[in-house]
């Protein structure tokens, strides 16, 4: 018997390496968005996105209601007391909306990391919490980072981007890319030039825009060299079936309750 437990062991071992299997339990899931996937999750105009990589949780946005957010977490079995850092995109209220509530069962000196234009009062409500408004790339967590502040000049909107690193490459998540989508994606480029670049995915703020900009769009961020996408939230109906068919199997499902492990 121990022989027979002995090879089968062996042969798992040699099946995972050959074939790319890893035990590496790193992932994300979408905590709130208006664009459905689980029936079992309420969905509502907002985004917010739940990350886990080694002992690091950290919160990305939090949606427009805080009501709804807890719910989401509550059914898919998430524990805000366990976030360690939340990451805010930029102020709109469908990502800041459940931010309260989570500052209110988080453990002190938690870290909330803000774009640079942040109401200054919104700080002061809560002293046991800390602070830190972004202007540059900074790592927040080990292999997890916030973009430099990036800025929509028509409507002086500015915000920030998460990035995860996973070995030799890195994922891109947004809360809406009001200061365009391929030009955020250019930035994080060019910051991490000897990465490769895995997925995008959030809201890319396309609800507007004609199919031959879409398309434009769409075309820029794969010869940026993206291997996936992964549009939501603000990208739109139409915008997201145009990046379907030009991205095909790369394109990827990422709504509410769906996870991306890396």
């Amino acid at each position: 018997m121990k022989t027979i437990l002995t090879l089968v062991l062996y042969f798992l071992i040699v099946f995972s390496s050959q074939f790319g299997y890893s035990q590496n339990n790193d992932w994300f899931t979408v905590v709130y968005n208006n664009v459905p996937s689980d029936n079992n999750l309420k969905t509502q105009w907002g985004y917010a996105a739940w990350i886990e990589k080694g002992d690091e949780v950290i919160l990305f946005d939090t949606g427009t209601k805080s009501g709804i957010l807890q719910e989401n977490l509550r059914k898919l079995g998430l524990d805000p007391c366990r976030v360690n850092a939340i990451a805010i995109s930029h102020e709109h209220l469908d990502h800041t909306g459940g931010l309260e509530s989570v500052l209110k069962q988080v453990k002190n000196g938690t870290k909330v990391y803000l774009p640079n234009d942040f109401n200054p009062s919104f700080k002061k409500e809560y002293d046991k919490i800390t602070f830190i408004v972004n202007d540059k790339y900074r790592e927040i967590a080990k292999d997890i980072w916030i973009t430099e502040i990036f800025i929509d000049n028509n409507r002086g909107i500015k915000e920030q981007a998460l990035i995860l690193e996973k070995g030799e490459k890195i994922i891109m998540i947004t809360g809406c890319a009001h200061p365009g989508i391929a030009e955020m994606c250019q930035s994080v480029k060019d910051h991490f030039p000897d990465k490769k670049l895995e997925l995008v995915t959030g809201g890319f703020h396309l609800m507007q825009m004609s199919e031959e900009r879409v398309t434009q769009i769409s075309d820029k961020i794969k010869q940026l060299g993206f291997e996936k996408v992964a549009p939501s939230h603000c990208t739109g109906d139409h915008s997201i079936a145009i990046f379907k068919k030009a991205w095909k199997d790369d394109f990827v499902q990422l709504n509410l309750g769906d996870s991306y492990h890396f």
